[in-house]
């Protein structure tokens, strides 16, 4: 049944009157939930935000999650701007559950946990506050949310290590190919002037779930499924290559002007970089094949 004509109606039929009232007492009740959650949720978001902010190898993407996801909402809101927003108790659902992980939290003190409640509360605050009929629509909102949280290492330790060793051959085929004698031991390259190890820092993975998040915002909003499938095939080969770039150039400075290279401030500014030029080659792709009209 759709319920957005007789709001629309209702509306009209009183413009001036109880709409005016209901949408403003509607409107007043959503900033009650709001503020209550902000609350609830402040020292989760501060150390997010820590986290987001420690070093160029940890998750930086994050800080830009919120943003695309309260585009994505506003959007959304504005397709479909009905009073009666036909608020759904099954927010209670997620809500119950993300709360209790949140308090369980306060005691264990892993942070993590409580990060995770907080965006499992998301979809229940929609619910409750937008109603079912937005909440699906928002769908990708919330999984897109998700990307905001950092994995724990000890989840994805051996894929890590994959990409460590990986870095490690690319950089090391790149090397000689441009005339450095360099021999790879595992994740160690030896140069004769310098010796480089891939730790988990320089592994890439950083860079990969950073283009997987901004992968899935182009598929999202690409009309055409080919189209979308290649976003998200070309963001590995992409994050992986840009990383082989990097520590094939940190590799070259190194052993023309010494390890102690990588103590200084062209570290951190390659992570930077690499960031960057992974994210503008994804644009680029992405946004190539939607210039042309979808078949």
């Amino acid at each position: 049944m759709n319920h957005a004509a007789p709001a629309l109606l209702a509306n009209e039929a009183d413009p001036g009157g109880r709409g005016e009232l209901g949408f403003r007492a509607n409107w007043a009740a959503h900033a009650v939930w709001a503020l209550l959650a902000i609350l609830v949720f402040a020292p989760t978001i501060s150390w997010l935000w820590h986290r987001w902010t420690m070093d160029v190898w940890h998750d930086v993407h994050g800080m830009f999650i919120p943003f695309v996801l309260a585009y994505f909402i506003y959007k959304a809101l504005r397709r479909d701007p009905v009073v009666d927003a036909e608020q759904s108790a099954w927010g209670f659902l997620f809500l119950v559950p993300g709360l209790a992980m949140i308090v369980l939290d306060s005691a264990i003190r892993t942070q993590l946990l409580a990060a995770f409640g907080m965006v499992v509360c998301l979809p229940g605050l929609s619910l409750l506050i937008l109603g079912s009929r937005r909440t699906r629509n928002l769908l990708f909102v919330w999984v897109l949310a998700f990307f905001m949280l950092p994995i724990p290492a000890a989840f994805i330790g051996e894929f890590i290590l994959l990409l460590r060793r990986i870095t490690a051959a690319g950089s090391e085929h790149v090397i000689a190919l441009l005339g450095v004698p360099v021999v790879r031991e595992d994740t160690t390259l030896f140069m004769p002037n310098t010796t480089m190890a891939i730790v988990d820092g320089c592994s890439g993975f950083s860079v990969l779930y950073a283009s997987v998040a901004l992968a899935l915002v182009f598929a999202y909003v690409n009309s055409s499924w080919p189209r979308r499938v290649v976003t998200l095939a070309v963001a590995f080969p992409i994050a992986i290559g840009c990383n082989v770039v990097r520590c094939t150039l940190l590799g070259l400075l190194a052993q023309r002007w010494g390890s102690r290279v990588v103590d200084t401030a062209i570290h951190p500014l390659s992570g930077m970089l690499t960031f960057t030029a992974a994210a503008a080659l994804l644009t680029y792709l992405a946004t190539a094949g939607m210039r042309k009209p979808a078949t």
